[in-house]
């Protein structure tokens, strides 16, 4: 990512972006984010199931907006990743956590810059990896990937070439927790306790998808509130043991449980934890 970076930094010609998988609602909002975005453009968009159609049957608010909503998504196959170059220079990609591998080796073997938002990337080890998610990891490029949340590692981001974003409730997480568990620069102690640590969350229906299902029907939705993949058992809990051990320098161990909750979009996390003897609220 460096040459693009470069072109960043000089105001030089925009990048350009393609999103594999920009049919859905996370596709949506990058699409929206891109084409808002001064120093991007988007020049081509896929999708599996709506291929063939322009983005604005797929994406109706796109409908008349100016080089954007004429765009007709493709289907993507890895074999197509040097055709791909010629076209954008960093690759955004929407697709299930088991596509993500060959998708991503063949598109940077190319030459472009990847950004996955599935988990493919996130965790470093395979052992926290697999049995969370069923397949095996795609560990040589997992140790090349730089986690995505600026915030916690906005130096490695500079330059990286695959970059994994992080899942949505880990982010609502760690913003709160690892500035906490973060040694002080005086060389105190940490201010929160390593365990003990509860994270309870809220989040709205479209984090499921597009694809419509029984649990998340308007009739099972409204008008209630339901815990899933209750206490440890989310696969987003390693993920965020993984970043806020780093950040402490010891094993840190959490116990999250999510809700879902009648609204669309949208996320809220509580995090408990012990103070640690003599923290103050001032510190």
């Amino acid at each position: 990512m460096a040459d693009s970076e470069s072109q960043l930094d000089r105001g030089a010609e925009r990048l350009r972006v393609g999103i594999v998988g920009a049919a859905g609602y996370t596709g949506a909002e990058l699409v929206r984010l891109v084409y808002g975005h001064p120093k991007l453009e988007l020049t081509c968009v896929f999708a599996r199931e709506r291929a063939g159609q322009t983005l604005a049957q797929a994406l109706p608010a796109t409908a008349g907006v100016p080089r954007l909503g004429d765009l007709v998504l493709e289907t993507f196959d890895p074999s197509d990743a040097r055709r791909m170059r010629e076209r954008c220079d960093v690759a955004f990609l929407g697709l299930p956590h088991e596509a993500s591998g060959p998708a991503a080796d063949a598109l940077l073997t190319a030459g472009l810059v990847v950004v996955d938002l599935s988990a493919a990337f996130r965790l470093k080890d395979a052992a926290s990896y697999e049995p969370w998610y069923g397949h095996r990891h795609a560990t040589a490029l997992a140790q090349q990937a730089v986690y995505g949340l600026a915030e916690l590692h906005r130096a490695e981001l500079c330059g990286a070439r695959l970059i994994a974003t992080p899942g949505c409730h880990v982010t609502s997480a760690l913003l709160p927790l690892a500035p906490l568990l973060r040694p002080r620069a005086s060389g105190d102690a940490l201010l929160i306790e390593r365990d003990g640590i509860v994270i309870d969350t809220k989040t709205g229906v479209s984090g499921a998808g597009r694809s419509p299902s029984p649990s998340t029907h308007f009739a099972e939705v409204a008008e209630g509130a339901r815990p899933y993949k209750v206490a440890g058992t989310h696969r987003h809990t390693p993920e965020i043991e993984q970043e806020l051990s780093a950040v402490a320098g010891a094993s840190v161990r959490v116990l999250l449980t999510p809700h879902l909750v009648p609204m669309t979009r949208g996320l809220l996390a509580t995090c408990y934890a012990r103070a640690r003897p003599g923290t103050t609220a001032a510190a």
